[in-house]
């Protein structure tokens, strides 16, 4: 299933850029390549298991490779960690780089180092097969296991191979992970089958002409000039140019000594943190466009991570900051970490501008709320010790969207509202058995249904759903989720409606 997102707002995930042709690399500077040669963008995406909560995959992608009748053509040259657990409803670019025209059999991904963290509901002791001392029966309590890898390489020669390109006409290969599929515990042994599956797109994006759009760029601006953003990707530490033409929407850049007009190109400046999202034409030797790039005020030192616990106040990271990972040891991407805010820490929502629907808000630690993803600003880190998190002092905590699953219970179409149950381990562990998903905010983007709106959504429906979390204690009831995607990943038709008796 193909999740090309619209934003709003971004959400934190794993941005990666590369360019080049049988050996790319980290700069997206533009090349021309020769005319038989057509132009590839190569995403990934990925469907949570069922069953095992999971918090964080990291998983590094060391190879991608085109089989046809000569020798094979690498798409990726130097290896890729991605955190799977961000792709539910969102792509990651793999690779903007070119391959010769011709007919191709099959393609290669190999992979290495995988890294999960996981709430273990399987009702007994997790192992990983290796020194690990292994992960207790818990319905609330994370723990990180390094499972070994059963197979490190996987060839794709089911549809859509034989695949052909042709000079002259773009291409984007989409490769779903299927955690579902690929985690696999054996006699509680946890270990890892990668599971993979490849679809294409020739067709541009009606609105933005792009073959593929992207939301989900999380980092820190290293350089803007000549009209381009340089941002270090917190996710993957990948560093991501980004051309900045007239269209592009700034949000959240108030005036400075060097920026007179609010909400423009002169507003960014190196060592901010910004959320943005873009897109890739695929023409030939073009690199992405950015479409939008919002400011995160306050944040210069920072990290995101999924709340786990809110007395205390804890969570798994699951991305860093270039000036956070640089400058700091002891914390990993998968660890928990305790968050304690300082008097008079500021707490916001990544709205990128837009207007919550009345009631929602977010402004203090009582509005915390498992579940949520968060982006918090260090002011200091203090390691733990053994099962022992550490403890992180932030004077900013700003409420970026969540990604999970679920089943749609019942439908409101006079709220753009529905109720979603099926919820993972996270929530039911923390007594929280459903979730309100509103659609009524404009940019909802739906997917996998058939009207593409939210008429197509049927009570059954399995959905996956982006956006941002309120708590129950908010809200007085089910938390909220102002959902701005929701991907239908296994849909209610008459042909599977379970039958009267």
């Amino acid at each position: 299933m193909q999740k090309v997102m619209r934003w709003f707002p971004v959400v934190a995930s794993a941005c990666i850029f590369m360019i080049g042709c049988g050996g790319s690399s980290h700069n997206s500077g533009t090349v021309t390549p020769p005319a038989s040669n057509v132009p590839v963008v190569v995403t990934m995406q990925d469907q949570p298991p069922v069953g095992l909560t999971t918090l964080s995959f990291g998983i590094q992608v060391t190879g991608i490779s085109l089989q046809g009748s000569g020798t094979p053509v690498s798409l990726l040259s130097t290896p890729v960690t991605v955190n799977l657990e961000n792709l539910q409803t969102l792509n990651s670019l793999l690779a903007n780089t070119t391959a010769p025209a011709g007919t191709y059999s099959s393609i290669t991904v190999t992979f290495a180092a995988p890294q999960v963290t996981v709430i273990n509901n399987t009702g007994a002791t997790l192992m990983d097969g290796g020194t690990d001392a292994g992960c207790a029966a818990s319905a609330t309590a994370a723990c990180q296991l390094n499972p070994a890898l059963a197979v490190s390489s996987l060839t794709i020669s089911s549809a859509p191979f034989p695949l052909t390109l042709t000079a002259g006409t773009p291409i984007q290969i989409a490769l779903d992970f299927d955690s579902a599929d690929s985690l696999v515990n054996t006699a509680q042994v946890l270990s890892i089958n990668p599971t993979v599956t490849a679809t294409t797109n020739i067709t541009p994006n009606a609105t933005t002409s792009d073959i593929v759009d992207f939301s989900g760029g999380t980092g820190q601006v290293t350089s803007a000039s000549n009209n381009q953003v340089v941002v270090m990707d917190s996710s993957t530490g990948e560093s991501l140019t980004l051309a900045a033409p007239m269209s592009t929407v700034f949000t959240g850049f108030n005036t400075s000594a060097t920026c007179t007009t609010a909400n423009t190109f002169a507003c960014v400046q190196t060592g901010q943190s910004v959320n943005f999202n873009f897109g890739v034409s695929g023409a030939a030797g073009s690199g992405p466009t950015l479409q939008s790039l919002n400011l995160n005020s306050g944040i210069t030192d920072g990290l995101t991570g999924t709340v786990v616990s809110t007395v205390p106040f804890e969570i798994v990271v699951t991305s860093e900051m270039a000036a956070f990972s640089g400058g700091t040891s002891g914390l990993l991407v998968g660890q928990v970490v305790q968050i304690t805010p300082a008097a008079g820490a500021v707490f916001s929502a990544q709205t990128n501008g837009a207007t919550l629907p009345a009631g929602l808000t977010f402004a203090s630690i009582a509005d915390i709320g498992v579940g949520q993803s968060v982006l918090v600003d260090s002011t200091g880190f203090v390691a733990g010790a053994g099962v022992t998190p550490g403890v992180l002092t932030t004077d900013a905590v700003t409420l970026v969207p969540s990604q999970f699953g679920g089943t749609i219970n019942t439908l409101d179409a006079g709220t753009q509202s529905f109720d979603m149950n099926g919820l993972s381990g996270l929530f039911t562990g923390n007594n929280i058995t459903d979730v309100t998903v509103d659609t009524s905010t404009t940019g909802t983007t739906f997917t996998g249904d058939t009207t593409g709106d939210f008429t197509g959504l049927v009570a059954g429906n399995t959905v996956d759903t982006g956006g941002l979390l309120f708590n129950s204690a908010t809200v007085g009831g089910a938390p909220v989720l102002v959902g701005n995607q929701v991907g239908v990943t296994e849909a209610i038709t008459p042909a599977n409606l379970p039958r009267r008796k």
